[in-house]
């Protein structure tokens, strides 16, 4: 389907906050569909997916209107686990904004990286990072990640808080996977400089608040 889109001009805190949010939990697939004439057609699919249906109500989708003034619809996705939910839309000139702006499709995992962009949209970033991968680690709060790029700027940012973090690089099956954290007696900074909108990663931040 072809959809009328506003295309933002030039970076701001919510396309980095949204940047954040799709590097973290959102894809842009490679996919194809078998046309009436035999031949495949390329397919512009932008995911993200959550198992918070609040975030995606409140967050996700009204950040997505803001930024290209078209809703993406929500599908709940069967899982065995825990119940998630696909915020989906198919968009050629989006699709092919957001790599244009230094997204990575495909299997990004391992070679996801930030864009560039000016330093001052750093936090917002990360913001959308730790709302969606951010979580508790070790004794604190912080993510884990299969790209040294996203390790190294993470780490980055921290220093530039002047937050004391850890950082724990694994390797498995010939690979260096990465843990970064902020540890516990400090979690409650990170609520002054990181502007997160994830109501259940604020709650969990506030209850190591000191009181």
């Amino acid at each position: 389907m072809i959809y009328k889109a506003n295309l933002p001009k030039r970076w701001s805190e919510d396309l980095a906050y949204l940047f954040g949010l799709l590097i973290g939990d959102g894809s842009l697939p490679s996919a194809y569909s078998k046309r009436p004439n035999g031949k495949y057609q390329k397919r512009h699919l932008i995911y993200f997916i959550s198992n918070s249906k609040n975030f995606c109500d409140y967050v996700y989708i009204p950040s997505f209107k803001k930024l290209f003034g078209i809703t993406p619809k929500i599908e709940f996705v069967k899982n065995k686990i825990n119940p998630l939910y696909n915020c989906r839309i198919e968009s050629k000139i989006i699709y092919e904004f957001l790599i244009k702006k230094g997204y990575i499709p495909g299997r990004k995992a391992k070679i996801a990286k930030i864009p560039k962009m000016p330093k001052k949209y750093y936090y917002h970033i990360l913001a959308g990072l730790l709302d969606t991968d951010g979580g508790k680690k070790g004794s604190g709060f912080g993510l884990s990640t299969a790209s040294e790029n996203l390790a190294k700027f993470c780490i980055q940012v921290f220093k530039n808080l002047n937050l004391p973090y850890h950082s724990c690089p694994w390797r498995y099956k010939d690979h260096i996977y990465h843990q970064i954290y902020i540890g516990k007696k400090n979690m409650a900074k990170i609520l002054k400089s990181v502007p997160l909108k994830n109501n259940e990663k604020i709650a969990f931040l506030q209850s190591y608040t000191p009181r």
